[in-house]
């Protein structure tokens, strides 16, 4: 049975997979050897974790998976709650578990079993009712108030989409609807008023007229610009980018790796790395899974990624808030490493069980 699974085992998207990470890992050096060398030779380390991690979760049956995806899902929100309570504050948030010489962001992993859960939920029904609705609200919400709560918007706000990738697949009766749209209006006005701190209501405003926040906020977004624009077509060269070389550039081995790419290799690597982009999502996206929980999963999971792609990009070129948002495979990040490659590593199963059942 290993060997049939391996027979039908996606050689191309992974490689493409494969590519995305190794260039990750090349624009970490570039943009963290002025800042901490330490970063690359980690994030190096954690490639070789996650591959041999890919192929052990690819071996595990799918259908184990979805029958325990509900104790999974409890598992993480419960070391979410830990965290808040122990976690280690890392940036200003209490998102991490020290592990020895690790730092686990739990929050990284909770769109597994949050995916799983969602499609196993979603695959039985045809339209979204007040109780379901309810229910699928407080599958996303209960982390998503845990990892706010840490603070950490970015993170918690990317399991919004999962919401947004079921109203396209389900029908929602028009009452829910609406009372969705009012719900989201006045948890604005809440959060905006009440909740969010000076500092994060600069950071979600300042993309706007960054100029006008340039001593704080709006500095990030000004670097990032002038990075991604100053690389032209084919880029300053490699390990010559003034704005990430010289430090002006802040988080540039994280949220803003693609601003370091733009100025290095210019308009042809960040062609490049949307092409790599653009094959993973259609190689990924374009399966037939035999069940309907493969189908949702496979679709929910590779929605996120898409979604994180995007604000990631637009972040960069100053047509998102700024939220501390990693760009997929590429940022620096073991933990959020990790969490995708397992995801993916289940797509793959999925995409070679569609071929043993037949």
């Amino acid at each position: 049975m290993v060997k049939n699974t391996f027979r039908f085992f996606d050689k191309f998207a992974f490689a493409v997979l494969l590519a995305l990470t190794v260039s990750g890992i090349v624009l970490i050096y570039s943009a963290s050897r002025t800042l901490d060398p330490a970063y690359f030779s980690r994030q190096l380390l954690w490639f070789f974790i996650v591959v041999i991690v890919f192929f052990f979760v690819y071996r595990i049956n799918t259908e184990l998976l979805f029958d325990s995806c509900f104790p999974l899902y409890v598992g993480i929100v419960a070391l979410l709650a830990l965290q808040l309570l122990t976690g280690a504050i890392i940036a200003g948030t209490k998102s991490w578990i020290k592990m020895g010489f690790f730092s686990i962001q739990v929050s990284e992993f909770i769109k597994i079993p949050m995916a799983l859960y969602l499609a196993k939920t979603v695959s039985k029904i045809t339209l979204i009712d007040w109780r379901l609705f309810f229910k699928l609200l407080s599958i996303v919400g209960i982390p998503f108030v845990l990892i706010a709560l840490q603070p950490d918007l970015g993170t918690a706000f990317m399991l919004c989409s999962f919401l947004l990738m079921i109203a396209i697949f389900k029908k929602i009766r028009t009452v829910i609807i609406v009372f969705t749209l009012l719900s989201i209006a006045s948890g604005v006005f809440i959060g905006w008023n009440y909740v969010l701190k000076p500092y994060q209501k600069d950071r979600l405003i300042s993309f706007i007229n960054p100029e006008k926040y340039r001593k704080s906020s709006g500095y990030q977004i000004i670097q990032s610009k002038i990075a991604v624009g100053s690389g032209g077509l084919v880029g300053k060269g490699y390990l010559n980018g003034t704005q990430s070389q010289y430090k002006f550039l802040p988080t540039r081995h994280t949220d803003f790796i693609v601003a370091v790419l733009g100025e290095e290799f210019g308009f042809l690597g960040v062609s490049f790395l949307f092409v790599l982009f653009f094959i993973l999502f259609y190689r990924q996206f374009n399966i037939k899974p035999q069940s309907d929980e493969e189908f949702y999963y496979a679709y929910f999971f590779n929605g996120f990624i898409l979604f994180q792609f995007l604000v990631n990009i637009l972040m960069s070129v100053g047509f998102f808030p700024i939220m501390g948002i990693p760009l997929p495979f590429v940022s620096y990040g073991g933990s959020s490493l990790l969490a995708f490659f397992i995801g993916e590593a289940l797509i793959f199963r999925v995409k070679a069980n569609t071929f043993l059942n037949d």
